[in-house]
């Protein structure tokens, strides 16, 4: 707040700084950019399959998810199957070698996992994997 002083008057200049208020806003939007990746991709339910000898993934892979429906989920968009195979390519670029993890719910048909495989093997990728749910050794499975 600022006071002028002319002669006998006073009068009180008020200004509003936005600087802080512009730096809380642009720090939400980078947070938002962040997270909604994350958060689309946490929102695809998958019944996995079982598997006594599943492990954890050593290295980050990209991942495909098929859903129950057998909608195709490529880091966490949905692609349709035609655009499957460009989507692919456009992010492994021309000598793939980061791994691909194909996840995909217990109920899918068989097919629809086959075509993913080999729309990843048409564009080069050489390394896949098959998400699976780890369930203890002694326990019977399905």
């Amino acid at each position: 707040m600022k006071v002028d002083m002319n002669g006998d008057r006073y009068r009180i200049m008020a200004d509003i700084n936005m600087v802080p208020l512009i730096d809380v806003a642009l720090v939400l939007l980078i947070i938002f950019m962040v997270m909604t990746p994350i958060l689309v991709a946490s929102q695809i339910k998958l019944n996995l399959p079982g598997a006594a000898s599943g492990t954890a993934p050593t290295d980050k892979n990209l991942e495909i998810q098929i859903d129950k429906n057998g909608i195709i989920h490529f880091q966490g968009k949905v692609v349709s199957q035609d655009k499957l195979q460009e989507q692919v390519k456009a992010v492994f670029g021309p000598a793939p070698k980061q791994a691909l993890q194909i996840t995909a719910d217990k109920d899918v048909p068989f097919d629809k996992v086959v075509l993913v495989m080999d729309a990843a093997r048409q564009v080069g990728v050489q390394k896949m994997s098959i998400g699976v749910k780890r369930i203890p050794s002694g326990s019977s499975h399905r």
